[in-house]
């Protein structure tokens, strides 16, 4: 227990990418199906069969976002349409202390390729470390480390850049009883988007966005069987924005928390949702925002089935880069539908709709609306065990009520990844 401690002591501000209360840029397409933290370890566990001694490895290598990208700014301005390829060579190691704790570490750099911007080609990686301990009891969970990878980081400028995230976070919970726990999280965490040698105006705003986050949740999670989990809570969340001046947004605030999690037979529902009271820091550019946040995923369909359905829907609060405007609210509604061709083959097609409504400092400014459209497409093919293929395309639109801001995003790609060799 002491050295997780000193480990969360040293992690804060230079370890890995924690939870992100408010999202900056949620790519289209709904959520993805994800599973427990333990039974993802156990798996990963399985997969490393290589050894260093009571270490066990499992190399990495990914040849992904192989793309064609066309993108038409926030000004009406068009980029040279180009294509950009991330490779990537590494590994994941376990360390176990008996059953029930796991010392993790990834170390998976990245090369992004770009052919007509170079000066955008980038160094990237994720690099963490972390411990796992799930206990008779208590479940402790502390990693700290990077993220960097080439992301849309908002929607007012859709196109992939390098973004670093790096921090820590420890979670925990203690069980009570056989239904209830009590659950607390800590994290910090900075994020800094990598354009300061970009030579496109919009793209360098991107830097204004810089901004170091801290939050602290508890509550009680209720889990009456296997099937349903419900957790109600309380949350803090405190952002600094690095740079000062007309685009500081920096803010915090306290939120109402709960969250749902159903898997049935032939339904799956998971849902968050957060009433949020949020106000300025001292001296910065923010409009005050009282309001509810979150999301909703329904999968219908039974398990194993060749093809599932999915409804979803979301609403954030983004940041802003315009000087008349604090932040944007995102809300999308949309559906998706899963298919298996066998056992190696799934395919994903999506269409979602929303709006775009800023927030603006002043009275007189011009109400701004955006509707948003996207569709995509994707199929992967798992080649082995190790090996999968996949393709991808997506399409994203953005009408604006305002002369000059209609813009468009789109891409369409390849992904290679191989995990574990054989």
């Amino acid at each position: 227990m002491t050295l997780i401690l000193c480990l969360t002591a040293v992690g804060f501000g230079i370890g890995s990418a924690g939870a992100q209360v408010l999202v900056q840029y949620t790519p289209p397409g709904g959520p993805r199906e994800t599973e427990p933290r333990r039974q993802e370890l156990e798996r990963e566990l399985a997969a490393a069969r290589y050894r260093l001694g009571p270490v066990r490895i499992a190399p990495w290598a990914s040849l992904r976002d192989v793309a064609y990208v066309r993108s038409i700014l926030f000004t009406g301005e068009r980029l040279p349409n180009d294509v950009t390829a991330t490779a990537g060579l590494g590994f994941r190691a376990y360390l176990r202390n008996g059953s029930k704790a796991t010392w993790t570490a990834q170390v998976l750099p990245e090369y992004v390729w770009w052919d007509r911007q170079t000066q955008r080609r980038q160094l990237n990686g994720r690099y963490s470390l972390g411990f796992s301990g799930f206990f008779n009891h208590l479940t402790l969970e502390v990693r700290a480390g990077r993220d960097q990878q080439q992301q849309i980081v908002t929607p007012e400028v859709p196109t992939p850049v390098s973004s670093r995230r790096e921090g820590a976070e420890v979670l925990t919970e203690l069980e009570l009883t056989g239904a209830f726990s009590l659950f607390a999280a800590v994290s910090a965490n900075r994020q800094n988007n990598l354009v300061e040698d970009v030579s496109d105006p919009d793209i360098a705003n991107l830097r204004f966005l810089d901004r170091d986050e801290r939050v602290e949740r508890g509550g009680v999670r209720w889990r009456p069987n296997r099937r349903w989990s419900v957790a109600l809570g309380g949350e803090h969340i405190a952002v600094d924005f690095t740079h000062r001046g007309a685009l500081d947004r920096s803010h915090s605030g306290t939120a109402p928390v709960t969250e749902v999690r159903f898997n049935g037979n032939h339904v799956t529902l998971q849902a968050d949702a957060a009433v949020r009271s949020l106000s300025a820091s001292r001296g910065a550019a923010f409009v005050p925002f009282h309001g509810v946040t979150g999301g909703v995923g329904l999968t219908l369909g039974e398990r194993g089935r060749r093809v599932n359905g999915l409804l979803y829907s979301s609403r954030n609060l983004i940041y802003s880069l315009s000087p008349l405007y604090a932040y944007l609210i995102d809300q999308r509604l949309g559906t998706a539908v899963i298919a298996s061709f066998g056992e190696r083959t799934q395919g994903r097609l999506f269409v979602e709709g929303g709006t775009n409504d800023y927030t603006a400092f002043a009275a007189t400014t011009p109400r701004l609306r955006e509707d948003v459209s996207s569709y995509g497409a994707s199929l992967t093919f798992a080649l082995h065990r190790a090996l999968s293929l996949g393709i991808q395309g997506v399409r994203t639109r953005y009408d604006s009520n305002l002369p000059g801001g209609d813009r468009t995003f789109t891409s369409v790609g390849t992904t290679i990844s191989l995990t574990g060799f054989p």
